[in-house]
């Protein structure tokens, strides 16, 4: 009986703290490994947001700049030429504001700005083209953590320049031949986009 009450005995306590000990570490790794996988999960769903955020600026910018068309506006101070470039700003009319069927009471055509604004590229429209002194632009965010954004403008003599129209030429054409946008992200580093205006082939000399 002795033999056979040694047999049937249960774990003893030393056992159960091995045991417990063993589905510590276990326990430990396998939560580890969970939380490393949902953290790539989340780090490439938001890296996959945020592409898709600077293709959809990238798209909305090419859309509109290689649309642009020659009509100057009047503001409240005055007429503006149809396309006016800075370093940080470039502004002008586009085509292509759908409109369908001219149904809306509206123009086809927009005036349209893109800027950088506090670490955040945002594209302006105006509701009107012609503008009273109260007329005010809606604004889109498009990009953030944008640490620097710079236009440059190629002429018809193959050279980039920091403003349009460029004062010195009188003989100037009316908009570039391109634009050359060059965004520094977070992330990515310096982006460089080139949008052609005129549709002939580009070889800039600088």
């Amino acid at each position: 009986m002795a033999a056979n009450h040694k047999k049937n005995r249960g774990f003893t306590l030393l056992e159960i703290i091995i045991a417990l000990f063993i589905f510590s570490i276990v326990s430990v790794i396998l939560v580890t490994a969970l939380h490393t996988t949902l953290g790539t999960q989340s780090s490439a769903e938001k890296k996959a947001a945020r592409l898709a955020e600077l293709q959809v600026a990238l798209l909305l910018m090419s859309r509109d700049i290689e649309q642009v068309i020659d009509r100057p506006i009047m503001t409240a101070s005055g007429q503006m030429e149809g396309f006016v470039g800075t370093a940080q700003t470039v502004t002008f009319t586009h085509t292509g504001f759908d409109n369908p069927f001219g149904q809306l009471q509206r123009s086809t055509l927009q005036r349209t700005r893109y800027q950088l604004n506090q670490g955040t590229l945002e594209r302006l429209t105006w509701p009107m083209l012609d503008q009273a002194k109260e007329t005010s632009p809606d604004v889109r965010s498009l990009l953030t953590n944008v640490s620097a954004l710079r236009f440059e403008y190629l002429d018809d003599k193959n050279h980039f320049q920091t403003s349009w129209p460029v004062s010195s030429d009188p003989h100037q054409s009316t908009w570039p031949v391109a634009v050359r946008v060059s965004l520094t992200v977070r992330d990515w580093g310096q982006i460089t986009q080139l949008y052609l205006l005129k549709g002939q082939p580009i070889e800039p000399s600088n």
